[in-house]
């Protein structure tokens, strides 16, 4: 009886450390594709790209983080890259949508989130578990207050399986 409610106790603590956090959603699209690779190689051919835009990181993951979000030129070679280009670029006016005081890495975390949908956010340490389903097309842009001055993000199915780890 005594190392029942002991590992009661243990897995009621470790639920309570993982609380859920607030996110924005800030941009999204229930309709986009990512492009094929004969649309894609437009960004490709360009030579800021050439020699690395088919393996780029942006290109091969659901789950792309701005770790500067105010950095013009970091999020439109990740936009680029991910082939976010391809959507209607009035759907990413939210973002950042006061210029004068701009979201900044060290107050939040932006991450897009292609081919999923995020239905939480937890937050536990150091480590943020993002929780996700497989949707067969669109895309969300999110931000997360930063707790900490360095994060580890853990992107997860419904049923806990690992998709992705992200550690700054």
């Amino acid at each position: 009886m005594h190392a029942f409610l002991i590992s009661i106790f243990l897995f009621a603590s470790s639920l309570a450390a993982q609380q859920p956090i607030p996110f924005d959603i800030c941009a999204q699209s229930a309709t986009w594709v990512r492009p094929s690779p004969e649309v894609q190689a437009k960004i490709w051919n360009d030579p800021r790209y050439n020699g690395f835009g088919r393996d780029a990181y942006a290109w091969t993951h659901n789950f792309v983080v701005n770790s500067v979000p105010e950095s013009l030129s970091g999020h439109f070679g990740l936009f680029q890259l991910s082939g976010l280009w391809t959507a209607e670029a009035a759907r990413f006016n939210n973002c950042n949508s006061d210029q004068n005081h701009p979201r900044n890495g060290y107050e939040w975390i932006e991450i897009w989130v292609l081919l999923h949908r995020v239905i939480e956010v937890t937050h536990d340490a150091n480590t943020y578990t993002i929780t996700v389903e497989p949707v067969g097309k669109g895309f969300q842009a999110i931000y997360i207050r930063r707790l900490n001055p360095s994060v580890v993000l853990r992107f997860v199915m419904p049923d806990g399986k690992e998709l992705e780890k992200w550690d700054e």
